[in-house]
């Protein structure tokens, strides 16, 4: 009885789960290695490489005092004023003063998707800080001393009574900060190992041939009395209570 659907309500054991995996396992680990080394390769020739150079600044009150209550007011004034200056710096005015320090080797517009103003809120600090980036470690470093150079004089002539400090000037980056080729790698060959997985347990679900098994005893109530592998055509011929029957009734 060649190719015998199975009997509706059969159900998979962990053991049978197992062995799934288990035969499937050089599929998920080939696919995984594919999409991972495409991934690779994709990041490595095709996504431009970004540097990024950032300086810190740091907003400083005219609030004085000999006294801690002097010293809380200047505090919580600075950290107030942080997203204020953020968000003067990144008006079009500040990024065409930039574009003018540079000597207009970019536009505003391109200095405004370079430069990006990040602020700690969790911590209330005084400090934030100019992140650039830019396709050469030389760009990002250039663009960054020009934020340093021009912010303080831009937040002066808007606000009185604080002045804006660099805390830490820009260096040149020394590796880029994308494309993360490891952690592209990374996640498409999880990709393609969970895409695999999922293909051979759907193959095993749509498959509604029955595979020989020890444990198997009858079929649709049908006593099996024998389990013959048929090695040329990889099938399982299986020798039951209900062939024997007819066969004996054929013979008689």
């Amino acid at each position: 009885m060649d190719n015998v659907e199975k009997k509706e309500g059969y159900e998979i054991s962990l053991k049978d789960l197992f062995e799934i995996f288990k035969q499937g396992l050089w599929i998920m680990i080939i696919t995984a290695v594919v999409f991972g080394v495409a991934a690779f390769a994709y990041s490595k020739l095709f996504i431009p490489k970004t540097y990024t150079a950032s300086v810190k600044l740091y907003v400083e009150t005219s609030v004085k005092g000999d006294n801690s209550y002097s010293d809380l007011s200047a505090h919580n004034l600075a950290t107030s004023l942080v997203g204020t200056y953020i968000a003067m710096l990144e008006t079009n005015n500040f990024a065409e003063k930039l574009s003018e320090n540079l000597d207009g080797k970019y536009t505003a517009s391109q200095l405004a998707s370079m430069v990006e103003f990040i602020s700690d809120d969790d911590k209330e600090i005084e400090v934030f800080m100019a992140r650039v980036a830019a396709k050469s470690p030389t760009e990002a470093k250039l663009v960054a001393d020009s934020v340093a150079d021009v912010a303080p004089g831009i937040i002066s002539s808007l606000k009185d009574n604080t002045e804006l400090r660099i805390v830490d000037n820009a260096v040149i980056p020394t590796y880029p900060s994308s494309p993360n080729v490891t952690r592209n790698t990374l996640i498409f060959g999880a990709i393609g190992f969970a895409l695999a997985l999922i293909y051979v347990f759907a193959r095993e679900a749509l498959d509604n041939k029955i595979k020989y098994n020890p444990d198997i005893t009858e079929i649709d109530s049908i006593p099996i009395l024998s389990a013959i592998p048929d090695f040329a055509g990889q099938k399982i011929v299986l020798d039951t209570n209900e062939e024997t029957e007819e066969s004996e009734e054929n013979n008689g």
